[in-house]
């Protein structure tokens, strides 16, 4: 006999919750100060002084003609006294630093926790791999590409936006070119989303015109910096001279090396890349990294357009894609895979914020097997831990050791490898390294002695 109750409803385990799967009134203040611990600690483990590349970098400017890349060394080169490598290893971090901040207002304006509860997405950004490599990227012009990708979409007004997002445009592609290739297309995505909350169709035809404007913009100016914004071999050595002269530092040759290629010959190059039978497999690794964090928050952004805008969630998830993955097409032009996968994972974050920001409407239960997947993926991000920039290594808890600093051999038996020499040789300017040179003497001689007097008595 039946229950008046009974259903043939199948059952489903998505709607199946444990009793210790409940959220309770404190789980989203849990969840987001598990969220910031877990972003300190990825900080903490990419964290590192600029290198000389960055620092080479900053010292590019007009000096010699118009050329790429020489905006930010031009308008801060000299105020700043930038040929000082502390000076810029004091803007890198500031610059770092606000990054974060205005990331991390970026995620309290959008109420991520609240409309997607308890907030374990937000954990799962902070604990990500992505984060510890733009600390990685400390110096690199990576960092101020973000800071501009991130200040149009603090702004509500379709108009404004676009405006913000035209003078963004311009002056990322004069800092770097990547720029194009990595946020361009999320700033377009982000007027063309202006057409979802237009209220007429003159704002909707709009909207999607100023998208447009905007790629356009792009391709434009990344076109003509291709064309006419390299510069010869004289003024490159020129410019070398020039600021080996003022700067406290050696500089980093391949820096130089970069600005007379034209992209056809950067083409050629990449060429022989991809020809590389390491390449496919150095990918794959790579998305180990980033992909399932990046997947994943893409998975919530579909969710939530689903819920909130279901007759038009496929042409706006759409777009949501072509701004995921566009970083991929740096791929094609430059070689530092992680550096440029790691931002696929940034730009799913900068989506899901974006369009909770701008398109929220009642908060949605994510199914338990996204919030299942959500602690799994924590626990990988955590994990990771190579294919950070210079093959430097991470820094493993408690923080207070740099595990990429050359050390002095341990044991005797050491002593004879020639790889610890040769690794000691590199940083024989330091106090601490001459030291241990004169210790690696002194030990081989001592060996040496003791082997003359066994051989001797043996004779006897």
């Amino acid at each position: 006999m039946k229950c008046d109750d009974d259903t043939d409803q199948a059952f489903d385990p998505d709607d199946y919750t444990t009793s210790d799967e409940i959220e309770r009134p404190g789980d989203q203040r849990f969840w987001k100060w598990t969220a910031l611990g877990l972003a300190t600690i990825a900080f903490a483990k990419g964290m590192r002084q600029p290198n000389l590349w960055s620092y080479t970098q900053a010292q590019l400017n007009y000096d010699v003609g118009f050329m790429r890349r020489g905006l930010f060394g031009w308008l801060l080169g000299r105020p700043l006294a930038l040929n000082h490598y502390a000076n810029f290893a004091v803007l890198s971090t500031v610059l770092l630093l606000v990054l974060y901040g205005v990331l991390l207002l970026l995620t309290r304006t959008s109420r991520l926790g609240d409309l997607a509860p308890p907030g374990k997405l937000l954990a799962v950004y902070a604990s990500s791999y992505s984060v510890t490599y733009f600390a990685n990227l400390n110096g690199y012009l990576d960092i101020p590409l973000a800071l501009l990708c991130l200040g149009p979409l603090f702004i509500r007004r379709t108009g404004l936006r676009l405006m913000a997002g035209l003078a963004a445009t311009i002056v990322g592609i004069l800092i770097h070119e990547e720029f194009f290739f990595a946020f361009v297309p999320l700033l377009a995505v982000s007027v063309a989303f202006g057409a979802t909350t237009a209220q007429t169709p003159t704002l909707k035809r709009r909207a999607c015109a100023g998208a447009i404007l905007l790629a356009a913009l792009g391709i434009a100016l990344t076109w003509y910096m291709g064309r006419h914004a390299s510069i010869s071999e004289e003024q490159t050595q020129q410019l070398a001279t020039l600021a080996a002269r003022t700067t406290d530092r050696p500089l980093h040759d391949g820096v130089f090396g970069v600005l007379p290629r034209t992209p056809k010959q950067n083409l050629q190059i990449m060429e022989s890349v991809w020809k590389r039978p390491t390449f496919i497999p150095a990918q794959v690794e790579s998305f180990l990294l980033f992909g399932p964090t990046a997947a994943l928050l893409s998975w919530a952004t579909l969710l939530m357009l689903r819920e909130w805008r279901p007759q038009r969630y496929r042409w706006l998830y759409a777009g949501t894609l072509l701004a995921t993955l566009a970083p991929l097409s740096l791929n094609l032009v430059g070689w530092d895979k992680n550096r440029w996968n790691q931002l696929v994972c940034f730009n799913a974050f900068l989506m899901l914020l974006f369009v909770s920001r701008m398109l929220a409407g009642r908060p949605i239960r994510l199914p338990l097997k996204m919030r299942r997947l959500c602690l799994l993926v924590m626990l990988l991000n955590m994990a990771t831990g190579n294919g950070l920039m210079d093959d430097v290594h991470i820094r493993p808890f408690p923080f207070m050791r740099n595990p990429n600093k050359p050390s002095a051999p341990s044991t005797i038996s050491q002593l004879n490898q020639p790889r610890i020499l040769s690794g000691l040789a590199p940083s024989l300017h330091t106090a601490e390294a001459q030291t241990a040179a004169v210790q690696v003497h002194v030990a081989r001689e001592l060996v040496s002695g003791i082997a003359k007097v066994s051989v001797n008595a043996h004779v006897l």
